[in-house]
């Protein structure tokens, strides 16, 4: 019997959806807890409100056997690319194969020309495909995959749009003078403050991500617009999981100039930190063009550490850093303490309609 791939509808397809990764990781202790995508969900979450999406289901012999989510910006503007994410299969090439094909036919009939992925509905979402670096516990919200599905997806013709990088940091280890130096001179500027988040503003906290995502990542790899609301809903999904004293925004004569997000797991969370709460990740690290190469982002780095470090963190991972942000990837590798510790893959196809 062929592979069959039918459209997710209604709470009982999106039970069977969210519910197939634990045929895949039965018995894997590795894998961090999965997203879910809930019944209607896109109408209630902010990040999801601005993507048309649709789910699939590969079912073979009357049983699940793969699952994949296609979905594209609802601004014209932004509809050339659209994304395959939320992608689990059995390893058996048919079942791939169908998944992304349902994927780019719903995407090639709204017009999408290119189909990159996995990345899960918005950038601002889990990116990636894990190729190196699977042993060891992974941190909540990054990708984690068996390393077939790297063969899968190439045996059904997609090519590499871009590698992410992530490296280990060992906080233990002295950190470079020269990085000290520059970020002790920013800041003497007497017009930087460094501050923490503030949850009781949330409205005013996502205008403020939105100005810094945007006027600093458009020329990054992977960059999609924020909204300030859209800000805001990334705000409230961090809130009450991950030390605010680590989610840090720099000012400048009191308006905007920098960000340095990092997740550390909150001790009565614990349950969440697959790779131990002694392990933070710094996922979001902009200054704006103004602001550039006046020791900004090494002051936000410092700070960070300095914060992390008194509250008992001891590993840092930074990802992820797209293989051609030179820049990024110059500061973190000029590090002794720092090494390259896992890569993520994107994958693009060309459509047929285009």
């Amino acid at each position: 019997m062929a592979v069959e791939v039918v459209p997710v509808t209604g709470p009982e397809g999106l039970q069977s959806f969210n519910a197939f990764p634990g045929v895949v990781y039965r018995g894997t202790f590795a894998a961090p807890p999965f997203p879910i995508i809930e019944h209607a969900g896109h109408k209630r979450d902010r990040l999801f409100e601005r993507v048309e999406a649709q789910a699939f289901l590969a079912v073979n012999r009357g049983y699940a056997a793969g699952r994949i989510a296609a979905g594209v910006h609802t601004d014209g503007r932004y509809r050339a690319t659209g994304y395959f994410g939320y992608f689990e299969a059995l390893p058996d090439p048919t079942v791939a194969a169908a998944l992304l094909e349902a994927a780019s036919a719903w995407l090639n009939a709204r017009g999408v020309k290119v189909m990159i992925g996995p990345v899960d509905l918005t950038p601002h979402e889990r990116v990636g495909l894990l190729v190196e670096g699977f042993r060891g516990l992974h941190l909540p919200g990054m990708p984690y995959n068996p390393p077939y599905y790297q063969e899968l997806l190439k045996s059904c013709g997609l090519e590499l749009e871009m590698n992410l990088l992530a490296y280990y940091c060992d906080l233990r280890k002295p950190l470079p003078e020269r990085l000290l130096r520059v970020a002790a001179r920013a800041m003497n500027n007497q017009a930087l403050r460094i501050r923490e988040l503030d949850f009781n503003n949330l409205s005013a906290e996502g205008e403020i991500f939105s100005c810094l995502h945007n006027g600093s990542m458009s020329g990054i790899w992977g960059f999609a617009p924020l909204s300030p609301e859209e800000g805001a809903a990334i705000w409230r999904k961090l809130q009450g999981f991950y030390d605010p004293s680590l989610l840090l925004v720099a000012e400048i004569d009191g308006k905007p100039a920098g960000l340095c997000l990092t997740l550390s797991v909150l001790k009565r969370n614990s349950g969440m930190a697959m790779a131990g709460p002694q392990t933070a990740r710094l996922a979001v690290l902009a200054v704006l063009p103004a602001f550039r190469f006046k020791g900004l982002e090494a002051a936000l780095i410092i700070e960070c550490f300095r914060r992390a470090c008194r509250r008992g963190v001891m590993r840092f991972e930074f990802s992820q850093i797209a293989e051609n942000n030179q820049m990024m990837n110059k500061i973190i590798q000029s590090a002794d303490q720092a090494r390259k510790s896992r890569v993520y893959r994107v994958y693009r196809k060309i459509l047929s309609g285009s």
